[in-house]
């Protein structure tokens, strides 16, 4: 199956009900917030590509500080030591992304992407290959405007985002 990326729109409780979790708790809660309904943008397998397309790195380094990374991973880690990664970008923080991203020429940075450097760095999935260039630039078009879209909506219901990678 894969590490599939998942953002989650979350409202205040939710947040600080889930801040107060350990690790199988807070995974196993997120699920049950995701099967009852919750607002929930899944960008699959696509996450490590569309973060190195954005930043020149893999999404296992994150960028602190650097808005399009925290875009992709989110700001606050919940618990550094579980092997699944799930992090929070707060409603307060939701402003400062979706500028950097609305600045960001997704056609040019396409454009010069040669699919040879995602593999040469070992960026997730193992799908970057030349023969399948245009369907591939067209998915990772559409997951930054999708994503994009998803935290336009979160500001204007006023939630706070949930990023779980696993």
């Amino acid at each position: 199956m894969g590490m599939l990326a998942n953002y989650m729109m979350i409202d205040e409780e939710k947040l600080d009900r889930l801040m107060g979790l350990d690790s199988a708790e807070l995974l196993e809660e997120i699920e049950e917030l995701d099967e009852s309904g919750a607002e929930v943008y899944d960008m699959d397998k696509l996450w490590d590509g569309l973060h190195f397309l954005l930043t020149g790195a893999s999404a296992s380094e994150p960028i602190e500080g650097n808005k399009l990374s925290e875009a992709i991973v989110g700001i606050h880690l919940f618990n550094e030591d579980s092997e699944d990664f799930i992090a929070c970008i707060e409603f307060e923080e939701l402003p400062g992304i979706i500028s950097e991203m609305e600045k960001v020429d997704i056609e040019d940075l396409l454009q010069n992407i040669y699919f040879s450097s995602f593999k040469k760095k070992n960026i997730y999935p193992d799908i970057w290959i030349e023969k399948n260039n245009e369907q591939l630039k067209n998915e990772l078009k559409n997951e930054f405007f999708n994503l994009l879209s998803f935290y336009k909506k979160a500001i204007t219901n006023k939630m706070h985002i949930v990023v779980s990678i696993y």
